[in-house]
């Protein structure tokens, strides 16, 4: 499992790093072009925001991984039952809302497949960028619950 892990943890990164430096070097490009050159592409604005997109989800799902998302921690000085309970409920809840967020994600793409809209000037399908949705929440799941069986041990 732990190769499986490390696998899934680089592949997530190296598609991370690729979308942030198409994101850097098409804002890099875009500005020198217009305000250089003169000169416009209209199809830049979808490519940013779809990299934009894809990195945000991607780590999103990363930070599951290593539990870095962000947390309260006024409670920190409870006693433990009280934490034990309140980490049960903050997994049942957080457990939920991923489950409902590939549902949800899934029915958004199977609608954006059937509407067949694409992305402004580029022929994409807006179905294959909201692909993002439920793969990430997968991902997510997946680490999830690798959280949940280690915290039970």
């Amino acid at each position: 499992m732990q190769k499986l892990d490390a696998l899934i943890e680089k592949l997530l990164e190296i598609i991370i790093v690729f979308c942030l430096s198409i994101t850097v070097i098409i804002t890099f490009l875009q500005v020198l072009l217009r305000y250089v050159f003169d000169i416009s592409f209209g199809w830049s604005q979808e490519v940013l925001m779809i990299s934009f997109i894809f990195s945000v989800f991607f780590g999103a799902a990363l930070a599951v991984k290593n539990n870095e998302h962000l947390q309260v921690d006024i409670l920190d000085n409870a006693p433990k039952k009280v934490k034990n309970v309140l980490k049960v409920l903050e997994m049942i809840v957080v457990g939920v809302m991923i489950v409902v967020f590939i549902i949800y994600g899934w029915r958004l793409v199977q609608n954006n497949f059937n509407a067949g809209t694409i992305i402004g000037v580029l022929p994409i399908k807006v179905a294959f960028v909201n692909m993002i949705l439920p793969i990430s929440g997968i991902f997510m799941l997946y680490f999830y619950l690798k959280q949940v069986i280690k915290w039970r041990r």
